[in-house]
């Protein structure tokens, strides 16, 4: 595989497991509360949307560096890893189906932007784990550029967010979440099944 078509690849599943589209409903619910209590006069949408994205550019890079050498310093097996990985995708896939009810209970939006909104509802134990069982097989160079497309790709869906949920609907978009939530729990089921297929018993 080249490395344009590995940077294709991990960009996919990287989107997809932080899957903007299943939050995008609730936030904008959140925000709308914010703004019509008068708590979040000055925080505009815009605001909102660049630190969210800030913190998940420093997240992703952070793991992308640090993954593999994290691996070796902790003594675990790529294939422990893939598999233990694996199994928190499905199960993040599974749960992303049932919708991000802790937004409900944020009471002032600026406050909730880095937690719980950036990590770990956008960037959280299922990127990690993604990025850490990636960096066994790609460089760090080019996970931190497929980091740097898809922090684009969620900056431009948070952004356009008020104009997607308009046009499809808050149906729509949760229906384009859970459709992003079979493709974490397929690659789940794809590390197991690497992990395992690599396991040596005696």
């Amino acid at each position: 595989m080249s490395s344009l078509d590995a940077i294709a690849v991990i960009t996919v599943k990287l989107f997809a497991i932080i899957d903007p589209f299943s939050v995008l409903p609730y936030l904008l619910a959140v925000y709308e509360e914010a703004i019509k209590e008068g708590s979040d006069k000055k925080v505009s949408w815009n605001f909102i949307v660049n630190k969210i994205t800030i913190a998940i550019i420093i997240l992703l890079i952070i793991f992308s560096v640090l993954g593999r050498p994290l691996l070796d310093f902790l003594g675990i097996s790529p294939q422990a890893l893939e598999i233990a990985g694996g199994i928190l995708l499905v199960y993040l896939g599974v749960d992303t189906m049932g919708g991000f009810q802790q937004l409900r209970f944020i009471r002032k939006l600026e406050e909730a932007i880095i937690t719980p909104i950036a990590t770990p509802l956008l960037v959280g134990p299922g990127t990690m784990t993604a990025l850490i069982t990636l960096s066994v097989s790609y460089s760090p160079l080019i996970l931190i550029i497929s980091s740097l497309i898809v922090s684009f790709l969620v900056y431009l869906s948070l952004l356009t967010g008020p104009f997607i949920v308009k046009a499809l609907g808050e149906t729509g978009t949760v229906a384009a979440g859970r459709f992003t939530a079979i493709i974490i729990a397929a690659f789940g089921v794809q590390l197991i099944l690497q992990g395992i297929s690599q396991l040596k018993f005696a």
